[in-house]
């Protein structure tokens, strides 16, 4: 298997993009345009959003909502009949985001000259109604970060599960620290496995594992686990300063760095290590190596 290339990432975001404008009426599932696309399932939607700026259900909605703009303008149909095929259950809640969208009411649309343009909170995916047709533009010239490949070993953790805002997880290692020391161990590394995208899935939902690198056979308490993260090959960028800044930071390794390395994504959930702590460390000065987990590197 050869090592994948910018232009190859972006052919297959095509094809889903493909995809899902054949599908509009029928939105499609992850798992679909994942496999459209040859994404990893586990990371396809911040995949998608990295490289379009969208969402997937934000982008079936914006396609909707221009088409019903085309045939606003171009059919004798009336405002429920158009409202309803897009999707919405009133002609008032699709007055209501078309008016977001555009500045406009559906009614006034038709006849504006010339036609406001549609709000988006991406460029790069261009619609053509009348075509039927999408087109994606790459994003230009390349990225700064530096970017290492390190081949992690088994790693032995306590860890506990933290549903909610990714931010919160705080007394989780206060309380892994509280019974590393009841046992008298040294906790190692400090991490933790991010298992969704907060720019998808609601802050109360999100789920990540807070871990300390720890080696016992000592049964650890109630809501504490012993787990061994497995080895393998992570991309690793270490980013600087407050963690409110890592978020941006994935979004351009996803959007960037990753369609251009030759690399794979697997799936395995994302890790963070922190290599300084916010007890002591200035904000600005915070370091945390963000770890995209890598297929097994290719021999051809």
């Amino acid at each position: 298997m050869r090592p994948a290339t910018a232009e190859d990432y972006y052919i297959r975001l095509k094809k889903a993009l493909d995809l899902v404008l054949r599908r509009l009426d029928q939105p499609c599932s992850v798992e679909e345009v994942a496999a459209e696309a040859a994404f990893s399932r586990f990371h396809c939607q911040r995949m998608f959003r990295a490289m379009t700026g969208e969402s997937i259900a934000q982008l079936v909605r914006r396609l909707r909502l221009q088409r019903a703009a085309y045939r606003l303008r171009h059919e004798s149909i009336d405002v429920i009949e158009i409202a309803l095929d897009a999707g919405y259950g009133s002609e008032e809640a699709f007055s209501r985001a078309f008016r977001r969208a555009c500045g406009l009411s559906p009614n006034r649309y038709r006849t504006a000259w010339p036609p406001p343009a549609f709000s988006s909170p991406s460029a790069r995916v261009r619609y053509y109604p009348g075509e039927g047709r999408v087109e994606i533009d790459p994003p230009t010239g390349g990225t700064k970060m530096k970017v290492r490949i390190e081949n992690f070993d088994d790693i032995e953790v306590a860890r506990i599960r933290h549903v909610g805002v990714y931010d919160e997880i705080g007394p989780c290692f206060e309380r892994l620290f509280g019974w590393a020391s009841s046992i008298g161990a040294t906790p190692g590394r400090i991490l933790t496995l991010s298992y969704d995208d907060p720019d998808e899935v609601a802050p109360k939902n999100l789920r990540s594992d807070a871990c300390i690198e720890i080696s016992t056979d000592t049964q650890p308490q109630p809501g504490i686990s012993l787990y061994k993260i497995p080895a393998g090959r992570y991309a690793v960028y270490t980013h600087r300063g407050a963690y409110d800044g890592i978020p941006e930071a994935y979004r351009r390794l996803f959007g960037l760095w990753l369609p251009q390395s030759g690399e794979e994504i697997d799936e395995r959930p994302c890790m963070e290590i922190y290599r300084n702590s916010p007890l002591d460390t200035p904000p600005s000065e915070l370091l945390t190596d963000l770890c995209l987990p890598l297929q097994t590197a290719s021999t051809g």
